[in-house]
């Protein structure tokens, strides 16, 4: 007798490898789909002051669900697999820096290196600085460049931005050689630096007293008194008369405390603001960071001058890649008190300046 087609028995065992491929399949599938990464929105950052040779290059990323990387820095240097790392160009000139992302997804961007021995004079600020400089007595100092909007003023007492207004009035505290650094416009690439010498503060001599031709004013034997009987202190009898104060409190001096805004590195900022774009996050949320000031002044692609309140209405509801932050901050309060920011906003497939 034939066996019908549908009488045939299947091994139980064979049924059970098929079943557990499957959802193997299944499970591989739905991870690379979770973990994949979206080439587009790849985020790695490139930073440096003033991008010269010779001087460390900042370079790390942000992409998610990246875990492989491969930096390839266009100089034929050896490549790179760490997340965030530090790379010296020895020579001057445009280089394309590329990162593979997880084996599959590259990204590049170009990165201008210039001489650190030249620097563009047009682009340069003009410092001008009064010709005697005295320890104790202000200092006047005037930036000229044009289409300057921000200042950066370094007097080499202090380490880090000493005033950010364009006419400074400074007060030396000591004397000796000082460097004058100007930064306009938040361009690390053009520094105007001069050198000043602050003179020591003036000291008067007084001529010292001359007893042989010291005039009195009266006859020095009018000055002694009368020889006789020892007397009695007349005041010893009035003070006995004259009540005792009441013994007060004394009063502690009041110090008023200056608040100090919480530390907040670049990076965190950087987080922050794209939490804005996303809604997430308001204006609000950084006012213990900027003393509650949102009136700052916010430089913009190297180009607008607006205030943080306007930073975040533009932003606001847009996909933005920030590509380089920096921080001013007061040393007193260490609150923030100016940002450069350079981002680009996604439009359709491609990223454009705002």
């Amino acid at each position: 007798m034939r066996k019908n087609f549908f009488d045939v028995k299947f091994d139980l065992k064979i049924v059970l490898f098929f079943v557990l491929f499957f959802m193997g399949a299944v499970v591989y599938f739905l991870v690379q789909f979770f973990n994949r990464v979206d080439c587009d929105t790849a985020r790695f950052y490139v930073l440096s002051e003033h991008f010269q040779n010779t001087e460390s290059i900042e370079f790390y990323d942000k992409t998610e669900n990246a875990n492989v990387w491969l930096w390839d820095f266009g100089d034929g240097s050896e490549l790179d697999s760490r997340q965030h790392t530090f790379h010296i160009y020895k020579q001057p000139g445009k280089y394309m820096v590329s990162l593979t992302i997880n084996g599959n997804c590259i990204h590049s961007k170009e990165v201008i290196i210039t001489d650190n021995n030249s620097v563009n004079k047009q682009e340069m600020p003009t410092i001008i600085a009064s010709r005697s400089i005295t320890v104790g007595r202000p200092t006047y100092f005037r930036g000229i460049k044009e289409g300057g909007k921000t200042w950066e003023w370094s007097f080499g007492e202090n380490s880090g931005v000493d005033d950010t207004s364009q006419n400074p009035v400074y007060t030396f505290e000591k004397a000796g050689e000082k460097i004058i650094t100007l930064v306009s416009n938040g361009n690390f690439s053009s520094v105007a630096r001069i050198a000043v010498y602050v003179h020591p503060k003036e000291i008067k001599k007084i001529n010292p007293l001359d007893v042989a031709t010291y005039e009195y004013e009266k006859e020095p034997e009018k000055f002694t008194l009368p020889k006789g009987k020892v007397q009695k202190d007349p005041l010893e009898d009035m003070l006995q008369y004259i009540p005792v104060a009441s013994r007060t409190e004394a009063k502690k001096d009041t110090v008023i405390a200056v608040k100090k805004a919480p530390k907040i590195s670049e990076d965190q900022f950087e987080i922050l603001l794209l939490k804005v774009a996303e809604g997430s996050k308001v204006k609000d949320d950084f006012e213990e960071y900027l003393c509650g000031n949102f009136e700052i002044p916010v430089v913009k692609n190297g180009e607008d001058l607006l205030t943080f309140d306007q930073l975040c209405e533009i932003i606001k509801g847009k996909k933005i890649r920030i590509d380089a932050i920096r921080l001013n901050k007061d040393k007193k309060t260490n609150g923030v008190k100016g940002i450069n920011i350079s981002y680009k906003v996604k439009n359709m497939f491609i990223w454009i300046k705002d």
